[in-house]
């Protein structure tokens, strides 16, 4: 019988952190985790985190608080972690807070934009910053209910919101998108948006809409925006995404057409061999870029490039 492998973890997957889904209605539990001298709070600040100069993201104890402007819903819970269950709080800091300046760790580090600090953070870190990304996101823009417009709350720990006067509840949403590459023999298909670096060309991407298989999903965003027919289609990979609150499936697509027709969605999309995909990805191409390393398309490109 074959060992079976475990699957491969892509960045923003990973978390080490248990998510205490057990004691999230236990409102007294929850105070206890935020009240211990152990707790460690991640703070953002208009989606940035703060990134000390060791390479670290900033975090703070319960005493360093007391300063800060905390944005709704407060401190949310992201888990524990270990055998001593040490506590991991989010919180976001108002957006009108000077935090250049009232910041406590202020001149130990910088603030930066998610995707800038990603390629600095190490797996796990970076698993539990992009969720906290997330969940903070989802809760700035889920302020108002949306069955009767009434101001909501958070419960559990904010995993979830709840409306007071209808009695509604609303819980994170992830969206999922399909990422795929449409090959055909030693060739794969990529394009490019305008606004990308310069020669940057990743896998085509689009999001699922209801009623529609990954399969179906797949076809259909490959036809509009590259005009190419798609065939078998299998999966191969999937990452969380909190750019901002995606779920990316990785898939590896026939195509039984070769001719391109843009739409206007991209710049430009073409067919590159197995070799030149090699070089992109290793930073040797003498004219194209691959994606971010830390992207579902990088990935994806490299399980597809290492293969004859």
């Amino acid at each position: 019988m074959t060992k079976a492998t475990l699957p491969k973890v892509l960045p923003f997957a990973g978390s080490p952190l248990d998510r205490c889904e057990n004691l999230r209605r236990d409102a007294d539990a929850i105070r206890a985790l935020q009240d211990s001298d152990r707790a460690l709070f991640l703070p953002l600040w208009r989606g940035q985190i703060y990134m000390l100069s060791d390479g670290t993201p900033a975090l703070l104890q319960g005493m360093a608080l007391d300063a800060l402007s905390l944005a709704d819903p407060g401190p949310v819970l992201l888990g524990t972690q270990g055998k001593t269950r040490q506590p991991w709080f989010a919180i976001g800091l108002e957006e009108a807070v000077d935090a250049d300046a009232d910041f406590p760790l202020g001149g130990l580090g910088e603030w930066m934009d998610l995707r800038a600090a990603a390629p600095l953070l190490s797996t796990a870190d970076l698993a539990i910053v992009g969720r906290a990304s997330a969940l903070l996101g989802w809760h700035n823009r889920h302020r108002f209910c949306a069955n009767c417009g009434a101001v909501t709350c958070a419960a559990e720990g904010g995993i979830k919101r709840e409306c007071p006067d209808c009695g509604t509840e609303h819980f994170p949403r992830t969206d999922p998108v399909v990422i795929m590459l449409a090959v055909q023999g030693d060739q794969c298909l990529m394009g490019r948006q305008a606004g990308w670096p310069e020669n940057t060309y990743s896998a085509l991407a689009g999001f699922v809409e209801q009623g529609e298989s990954l399969e179906e999903a797949c076809a259909r965003e490959v036809g509009e925006e590259a005009g190419i027919t798609i065939g078998a289609v299998r999966y191969v990979l999937s990452q969380p995404w909190p750019f901002p609150s995606s779920l990316m499936i990785g898939l590896i697509a026939e195509a039984l057409s070769e001719d391109i027709t843009l739409d206007d969605e991209l710049e430009d999309a073409r067919w590159f061999s197995r070799n030149d995909v090699r070089a992109m990805l290793s930073g040797a191409h003498e004219r194209y870029r691959a994606p971010m390393k830390f992207s579902a398309a990088y990935h994806l490109l490299s399980e597809w490039a290492a293969h004859k």
